[in-house]
């Protein structure tokens, strides 16, 4: 009998050890692996416009903010280095003239605009802010010295225009009627040479030819046409800010994908 209880709880012994290992390796199995997760990105969305079409794009907003692709939309579609100021005749002589201290308080502004716009961080946009800037600047300079130049004509000799223009600068800085009204219509002959409805420049001619204030108009002409509109910008660079079909491959370069609705030209 005895013989019989040992075997017995042997037997349990041996059951209860398989037992135990069996679950041990059943815990084994219950220990949780963490797997790495990677995050999506994070997009957002951004609608923009050239002349002729609406955009939607999609960006990464780890690499952009939607204030910094506004921004640097302005800068290629929103700014110019135009500074509207009339600081002397253009098309009328009885024209309101402004003193140069608006001239000064525009620039200022067109300036602080320009550098508190918050772009994108990039080479190509970093270089065309500061080009926009220069092509203020040298807008500022030769409005300045027009306005300047407008009341003293000698200081034109000392700037630089096309050849073309020697005439016309010479008539004025000589201060010869005779010489004055021949250049006029000289110029007079370029600008019909150059536009659709040469009868009505010719028209329009004829009318401040035969006025009492035909040398102010010659000298407002000869001014505006013949020498303000063939300087030479100061800002040779600046050349590279009208190609424009750049400035919107390099924009739509920055978002992930576009969409785009366009109107007939």
């Amino acid at each position: 009998m005895k013989k019989h209880i040992s075997l017995t709880l042997s037997f349990l012994f041996i059951i209860s050890n398989i037992s135990c290992q069996k679950e041990k390796k059943s815990d084994d199995k219950s220990i949780p692996v963490t797997e790495e997760i990677t995050p999506e990105t994070a997009n957002d969305t951004i609608n923009w416009y050239t002349e002729l079409c609406e955009m939607n794009s999609k960006f990464d907003t780890s690499k952009y903010t939607k204030k910094q692709l506004k921004d640097t939309h302005h800068l290629w579609f929103g700014t110019s280095g135009y500074i509207s100021f009339n600081g002397y005749p253009v098309f009328n002589l009885e024209d309101k003239t402004e003193p140069i201290t608006v001239l000064e308080e525009r620039y200022a502004e067109g300036k602080a605009e320009l550098e508190n716009l918050e772009i994108v961080d990039l080479p190509y946009w970093n270089n065309l802010k500061k080009l926009k800037l220069q092509e203020l600047k040298s807008f500022y300079d030769h409005q300045k010295l027009a306005l300047s130049a407008y009341s003293n004509l000698s200081l034109l000799k000392n700037t630089s225009y096309n050849p073309k223009a020697k005439v016309y600068v010479d008539a004025l800085v000589s201060g010869d009627s005779l010489k004055m009204i021949a250049a006029w219509k000289k110029l007079n002959e370029e600008q019909k040479a150059n536009n659709g409805s040469p009868e009505n420049v010719e028209k329009k001619f004829q009318s401040r030819l035969n006025s009492q204030q035909c040398l102010e108009y010659a000298k407002m002409d000869l001014f505006t046409f013949g020498w303000s509109n063939n300087t030479i910008k100061t800002c040779k660079e600046c050349k590279v800010l009208e190609n424009t079909e750049i400035m919107y491959q390099e924009y739509k370069k920055l978002f992930i994908s576009t969409t785009e609705e366009c109107s007939e030209p």
